[in-house]
């Protein structure tokens, strides 16, 4: 073989200029996300937890297609999830949230806030989310990738090449945003708040003394949850017997924690029991299947999904191998 023909097997990653708007029905309920966005995976466990039926589009955020022009039309600050309900466009998850829990509702569509607004119980809810919102996700999770001495154990797709994938992407996406901006008018002010917080966020997880405040905060709202459950003195959901949207952006949480490799940091071997026992609770619920591959094939695929070209070749082996393992492993 050539070294002409063994460069074609490595295909051009694609640029934001050729992603082309996907065409759906006017009456389509679409949802833009990707599997692995904190933000999105909350908005999908609501829209599983309600019984809605939806459209999924999966955005390439590892080649920037949430920077291309057809999606920035959609939403501008270029983030995923956006919700799309015919001629209407909602970006940001908690406006998501916050809509269809408003317009599903019903025996089918069960409320996961307490119906009256003013009650106590709604506002422990939305005390929680903003406690939540205040979390650096995006911090916490590419720190994780950098520092090493954490002794951390992470799960699929967060391993491997992926992991270095993710760091090397970070840098890519900082050199979109310039890009974009330069050829953008309409949409400059808020790419470059996004390629502000980018910058923000890369110095804030190269100092291990600063992400150890990231850690820190964390752990103040884990703690806070296990000495409430105790005060409780029950095993049940945070704000009562039912499962609200406290319940899901903690789930989340902890779902994250554990796919970087957290939980013996944090939780395990007895050090937040209550915690512990909430986080198997959530993984049991029907919505939680659902968000998250059930095999380890499914895994494999999007684990090669996020891999760069230049990863594949050197890569293939160590994937078939773990393919085989997979399949072994179901039989």
């Amino acid at each position: 073989m050539s070294n002409h023909q063994g460069n074609e097997i490595a295909p051009v990653a694609p640029k934001p200029q050729d992603f082309k708007a996907p065409i759906f029905k006017d009456d389509k309920l679409v949802l833009y996300f990707h599997p692995y966005n904190f933000y999105s995976q909350k908005v999908l466990l609501v829209l599983y937890e309600k019984n809605i039926e939806f459209t999924p589009y999966m955005i390439d955020l590892c080649n920037g297609e949430q920077y291309s022009n057809w999606f920035l039309n959609l939403n501008p600050k270029g983030d995923v999830p956006v919700l799309q309900d015919g001629i209407l466009t909602i970006p940001n998850s908690q406006h998501i949230i916050n809509y269809v829990e408003t317009k599903y509702r019903g025996e089918s569509h069960p409320l996961l806030k307490p119906y009256n607004p003013n009650s106590f119980e709604a506002g422990k809810v939305t005390i929680f989310e903003r406690e939540l919102a205040r979390l650096p996700i995006g911090a916490l999770s590419l720190g994780s990738f950098i520092h090493d001495d954490l002794k951390l154990v992470p799960k699929a797709p967060f391993i491997g090449p992926v992991r270095q994938a993710l760091l090397k992407n970070n840098h890519k996406i900082v050199e979109l945003l310039r890009s974009q901006l330069s050829e953008s008018i309409v949409q400059s002010a808020a790419l470059n708040q996004k390629l502000n917080l980018q910058l923000r966020r890369r110095e804030l997880v190269s100092s291990r003394a600063d992400f150890q405040r990231v850690l820190d905060a964390v752990l103040d709202l884990l703690l806070k949850v296990e000495k409430q459950m105790e005060k409780d003195n029950k095993d049940g959901w945070l704000i009562g017997d039912d499962f609200t949207l406290a319940d899901v952006g903690f789930g989340i949480l902890l779902q994250r924690l554990f796919q970087l490799g957290f939980e013996n940091y944090y939780w395990a071997h007895g050090k937040l029991p209550r915690v512990e026992r909430y986080f198997m609770r959530f993984r049991q619920r029907a919505s939680y299947l659902k968000l998250i591959p059930n095999s380890n094939f499914e895994i494999l695929k999007e684990m090669w999904s996020m891999t760069p070209t230049n990863y594949k070749v050197g890569a293939t082996a160590g994937f078939l191998g773990m393919a085989m393992f997979a399949a072994f492993a179901h039989k």
